[in-house]
């Protein structure tokens, strides 16, 4: 252990959920000795471990958990505690207020809007406001979004979480065939069904065109219904869960990017999809929606096509012209990859919060 180094703790509800790249960026990358508590909104685990007096019973009483995890902070000289999601936040406010940590909470999506969440926590909320020292959203309208729900915006820090640009690498899209890439949660908020749909339409026109799609989710056994239905099964690729390198590896490979987005009935809404920035980071051009955070990171006819909610046959046209046209496909992605190296890498993002973390630790 280097003691040398300033000592923080990051709580998160999952350990090692695979489309949350951008937690354990943090958890690696932050010039800190981390010590990484999880599973849970209040956590019951580090590393491997259970935490004392969170394991039969016992993981019951969330008080005795409390006393436990304020143990581990005291034993463990924790300076700073960060917390992934704003659940996770209300869990750690009183236990960083009673021992004078500062605490950050990270908002990422469903956190801020879906409609159940904002009931249950509605009060919580108020006083995390009050409380956490600083927070972090990852777009714009997020930022609105926790100004409404009652959040002073001097304590609000746009960071949206970036594309690692080494292992997401440039190539050009208009030298691969006119495969089409779709990455993320089969869930409502990413409508990979809306994707599927808007790719028939397409194939009808370029019947030699592909799609992709990596994840799994509740939607991942209707989506293979809907290909057969449709009669496309032959044209769609479900890969499931692959590693980020092979991601980067389907996207060095892939003609563009597509992703329908959309708020859900429940007001489930998505934050900046690291998805978005990753593939345009590997020059491809992206075909999404004007959802949340995505028109911040994509430009419209000059890194990728942006369609309303809903608008199958928008994004089906966009298919077309990037799957007839190469060399826009090439020039859009260009353009994209100068983007996110400018404004949207994951060392940008980490940048960011260590210069919030260093002003907080030295107040």
């Amino acid at each position: 252990m280097n003691d040398s180094k300033r000592r923080i703790a990051i709580v998160s509800t999952n350990k090692e959920k695979y489309s949350e790249t951008f937690i354990r960026a943090h958890v690696t990358k932050l010039p800190y000795y981390v010590f990484y508590l999880h599973t849970g909104y209040l956590p019951t685990k580090y590393g491997m471990e259970d935490l004392p007096l969170a394991c039969g019973a016992d993981a019951e009483n969330k008080t005795l958990l409390k006393l436990s995890i304020k143990k581990f902070f005291i034993e463990n000289k924790i300076e700073l505690v960060l917390a992934q999601y704003g659940p996770s936040g209300v869990k750690m406010m009183d236990i960083c207020s009673e021992l004078n940590i500062p605490l950050i909470v990270y908002f990422r999506g469903y956190d801020a809007y879906r409609e159940d969440m904002l009931k249950e926590y509605a009060a919580d909320y108020r006083k995390l406001f009050q409380t956490a020292s600083a927070l972090f959203v990852v777009s714009n309208a997020m930022k609105a979004q926790l100004q409404r729900l009652g959040a002073q915006a001097e304590k609000i820090y746009y960071n949206p979480s970036g594309a690692d640009t080494e292992v997401f690498q440039y190539h050009d899209a208009g030298k691969n065939p006119p495969v089409f890439l779709a990455t993320g949660r089969f869930e409502a908020s990413k409508s990979p069904h809306l994707t599927i749909l808007a790719f028939e339409k397409a194939l009808l026109q370029i019947p030699d065109a592909r799609l992709v799609m990596v994840g799994e989710g509740y939607l991942l056994e209707a989506c293979k219904i809907l290909t057969k239905a449709l009669k496309i099964e032959h044209a769609v690729t479900f890969k499931g869960i692959v590693s980020h390198k092979e991601v980067a590896k389907l996207m060095s490979q892939c003609r563009a990017f597509v992703q329908h987005s959309v708020t859900t009935p429940s007001n489930d809404t998505e934050g900046t999809p690291v998805a978005v920035m990753e593939a345009s980071a590997s020059g491809l051009p992206v075909i999404a929606t004007l959802h949340a955070g995505i028109p911040e990171v994509v430009e419209q006819d000059k890194t990728g096509f942006l369609v309303e909610e809903g608008d199958i046959d928008g994004m089906a046209q966009y298919i077309i012209n990037l799957g007839e046209n190469a060399a826009l496909a090439s020039m859009l992605g260009e353009a994209g990859r100068r983007k996110i190296t400018r404004d949207f890498t994951a060392q940008k993002n980490i940048e960011r919060l260590t210069t919030v973390i260093e002003r907080l630790l030295h107040h």
